[in-house]
This record gives C-alpha cells, structure tokens and sequence, in this order.
C-alpha cells in the first residue's frame, strides 16, 4: 500500500508531465510542424521551452550535442535560418544573445555551462531532433517532482503541507520549463538528506557548478556543523562548496581567455544580466522586492508563505542556509533576475518555507483565504506559465479579460 507521500509523488509526476504538453499562444506561424491539438487559445502538443532563459540553456545542449563545442556562434546563427538550436518557439526569431564574443568572433554562454552539460548526458539518445527540447522539460519536471518526495521524506511534511507544496507554490511552473531552480531545489533537498561525507560533498559540488550561489548552502550548513563539533562532516561541506567555486573560476577563465576584459565568472553582459550578477548592493532593497515586489516577490502570489517566515528566527542547520540563500539573491543590484514568474531565484527555498508553515500551524479565515489564494495562481502558473510571466496578479487579469473581450 503506498504512504500518502508516495500518492503524492505519483500526483506530481501526473501533473507535472501532463501540464507540460499545454501551451498558450501558439499561432499558425509557431505552429508550423507541430502535431496539436488546438482547444480555442490552448494547444496541446510536445513541451516547449517557453521564455527566460531556458531557450539559452538549451541552445548549449544542443552545441554540446550538435557541435561538440561550447562555441554558439553558429547555434545562434542556425536558429536565426530556422533551426531548433534554441527551440521550437524560436526558430527564425530575433533574441537577444546571452553570451559574450571573444576576439577570434566565437560566442560563450554567460550561463553555467555545468547545467547544460547535465542535460546534454540525459539527451544524447535523442541528439540533432527537435526532442532533446523536450526531454530537457521532462527531465526537469522529474527532478522537481523528486525534489518535493525528498521534501516530504526530509522535512516530515504532513498530506496537507506535501500537496500545498505541490500545487500552491511557483515550484509546479518552475518545473515544466529548462530552469536551473528545479534541480537546485532537489540537490539541497538531497543534501538534507545524505550524510555520507561523499555523498554529501558530491551534491554540494554539483549544485555548486550548477548554480554558484548555491555554495553558500553548504558552507553556510559546513559552518553549522562545525559550531555542533561534527568537524569531519563540516569541513567536508565548506570544501565543496568552495571546490566548486573554484572549479567554476577556472572555467570561465579558460572559456573566456580570448575576452577584452577579466571577470571571475563571466555572467555579466552589456545589454543582459543572467546567473550571479557580480554587481551588489546593499540587500535592503533585494528583501523587500523578493518579498513584496507585485511582479517579482513571493507574497503578492503567495500571501500564506507570510506566515512561515517569523520561524527562521530560529536558524540552525534548516534556516541558516536559506537566510544566506536568499541575502546573497537580495544583495544582486538586478535581484529580480528577469524573465519568470514570482519570486523565481527563491523558488530552491520553499520546501524550507513550507515546513516552517508546519511548526507554526497557522489557522484562521485571513490564512485559509491566503493560502487557496495561492493554490489558484500556484494551478494557474503550473498549467498556463505564459500568463503569468513579468506580470502582476493585477496584469494577468487585465490581460485575460482583453482576450475575452476580443
């Protein structure tokens, strides 16, 4: 007989890969060689990447796979004639380049070439097609759905805060495109998890490589392991993360030699920001916009999330990682991080938030009110992200009735 957290997780998968096949906005144009099923402005047809930077993530995999090289000068180049480099939603399609030229005309992605690299191992059986856009979807949407059975396992989620993770959080949305917080939010929930000193050096290298701001997670739990006495799990967690950092270093230097300029990490662009943006100010701005920015903050969406956030007051091995997670994202000078929808650089958090929400135990109208709220646009973001993109809860529904009204 399956545990509720294992219907759960079969819950998850259903929704997560069904949504996936759901899409909003595709004319004639982009749907040019799709098999779909058109439902009024729905259709219904293979995961596509959809916007941000998952188009840019995807366009390495398939150098990578293609090509054999991190070089996307002639990636970008194959899309603009038609090519699928950088999905099927772009193809013949102007877009802004996230990368860098060096003096010799090559192009480097100034995203971590670690994540791509990942996906490309996953989708080498399905190399030069269209599917390896889709694969890369579904891998991440497994990911998320492993991220949130861990949660459960690790956190001692009950039913109800398992199937509030599920639904009522931005994770639904962040797993049913290429974005890097899915997979960042299962390897600390696996780091949570291990304690074998391998196993845990090995997941804070990788979300490290992953994700560089994700070092902080285990140095900052190294620290507090070390404050306990359990010095051998504690030093094991500070080199790692810190191995990470400097493998990543050492990277962007060699990819980046034939560059004008020095950067530590190369993720910084004239006309784009992407990845940890190496300009920083001070965090108060960052708190307030992650929290309470109509477009990019959790609590417009997601007013309950309010209610767990007194309980980090408390730190330890649980809190003190996501304080320094979410201080670092709040000291970028750029802190809402672009394209996405909500808070999207704290999405790898809410497992944390939610079971803070379980030691509290919040109860009442204004909470029940709050929290269907949030599974509304937690269902609405997980079916239909389009619509909820670098808009406000205000700006989907001024747009959604200036379609009806059309």
């Amino acid at each position: 007989m399956l545990s509720f957290t294992d219907r759960s997780f079969l819950l998850a998968i259903i929704l997560y890969l069904l949504s996936s096949l759901v899409h909003l906005g595709i004319g004639t144009t982009i749907g040019e060689g799709l098999t779909q099923l058109i439902i009024g402005p729905i259709s219904i047809n293979r995961p596509l990447a959809l916007s941000g930077d998952s188009p840019h993530y995807l366009i390495v995999v398939n150098s990578l796979l293609e090509d054999g090289d991190l070089d996307l000068s002639n990636n970008y180049q194959q899309a603009q004639q038609g090519d699928w480099d950088l999905g099927h939603r772009f193809r013949a399609v102007e877009i802004d380049h996230h990368s860098e030229r060096d003096r010799l005309g090559r192009e480097w992605s100034t995203h971590s070439p670690f994540f791509p690299l990942i996906l490309s191992f996953l989708t080498w059986p399905v190399r030069n097609t269209p599917w390896v856009e889709s694969l890369c979807i579904w891998a991440t949407c497994l990911v998320a759905v492993f991220g949130i059975y861990l949660s459960g396992r690790n956190l001692m989620l009950s039913r109800r805060w398992i199937l509030v993770l599920v639904v009522a959080t931005p994770v639904w949305c962040y797993a049913r495109d290429i974005w890097s917080e899915a997979w960042i939010l299962a390897i600390w929930m696996g780091l949570l998890r291990v304690r074998h000193p391998v196993g845990g050096a090995f997941l804070s290298f990788i979300g490290t490589l992953i994700k560089y701001p994700f070092a902080l997670v285990p140095m900052t739990l190294g620290a507090w392991e070390l404050w306990r006495g359990d010095s051998r799990r504690g030093w094991i967690l500070l080199s790692s993360g810190l191995l990470g950092l400097v493998v990543a270093i050492i990277t962007a230097q060699i990819m980046f030699w034939d560059v004008d300029h020095f950067s530590l990490f190369h993720t910084n662009m004239s006309s784009h920001r992407s990845g940890i943006h190496q300009e920083f100010s001070w965090p108060f701005l960052g708190i307030l916009g992650l929290l309470l920015s109509p477009q990019n903050g959790f609590l417009w969406f997601f007013p309950f999330l309010a209610w767990g956030l007194y309980e980090f007051r408390r730190g330890g091995a649980l809190y003190l990682p996501a304080l320094a997670y979410f201080l670092v994202h709040a000291s970028y000078h750029d802190w809402a991080g672009g394209t996405g929808f909500s808070a999207r650089y704290m999405v790898p958090t809410l497992p944390i938030l939610i079971h803070a929400l379980s030691r509290v135990k919040p109860d009442g109208r204004l909470f029940r009110f709050s929290l269907i709220l949030g599974g509304f646009w937690g269902i609405v973001g997980g079916i239909l992200p389009g619509l909820v993109y670098d808009r406000t809860p205000w700006g989907v529904v001024v747009e959604v009735w200036d379609k009806i009204r059309l």
